[in-house]
């Protein structure tokens, strides 16, 4: 059966990404009286608004990589751009190869509050970077990272 382009999101005449095109998607982190600050960059391996994949790790390696390649100012116009960090991507200092002046260093929900976490904290704080918590409520296990 033949889906046709319209049903797809593909525009007619246009050429299907090939295999092994990645895509980074932009959520807009806004404000509070609703201007763009900086945008959230997030992996995706297709056309469709998700990523199939359910490894966090490749995602947050992928969307370094293709930080890195197309360029900061390219994908956030300027603004700052919020990287998600899983744990293994926060110890080992990978964020540290994009600038501290443009880039937010986003620790996802899943990274627990340990002592290497905090410590890992500490030197991206040192470095230049601002830290973002995602998912945070107050009172909940990672609130020894708010300092």
């Amino acid at each position: 059966m033949t889906v046709p382009s319209s049903a797809t999101g593909l525009d007619e005449g246009k050429p299907a990404p090939q295999p092994g095109t990645h895509f980074v998607a932009r959520q807009p982190i806004l404000t509070t009286d609703e201007k763009v600050f900086g945008y959230e960059l997030l992996f995706r391996d297709g056309i469709e608004d998700f990523f199939r994949c359910p490894d966090s790790e490749a995602a947050s390696c992928s969307t370094l990589n293709s930080s890195m390649l197309l360029g900061l100012n390219v994908l956030c116009d300027g603004r700052r751009a919020f990287v998600n960090c899983t744990r293994e991507i926060l110890l080992k200092d990978y964020v540290t190869l994009l600038p501290a002046g443009q880039t937010v260093v986003e620790i996802l929900g899943t990274v627990p509050a340990d002592d290497f976490v905090v410590a890992a904290c500490r030197r991206m704080k040192e470095a230049g970077y601002m830290i973002a918590l995602d998912d945070f409520g107050l009172g909940g296990p990672r609130e020894a990272l708010t300092p």
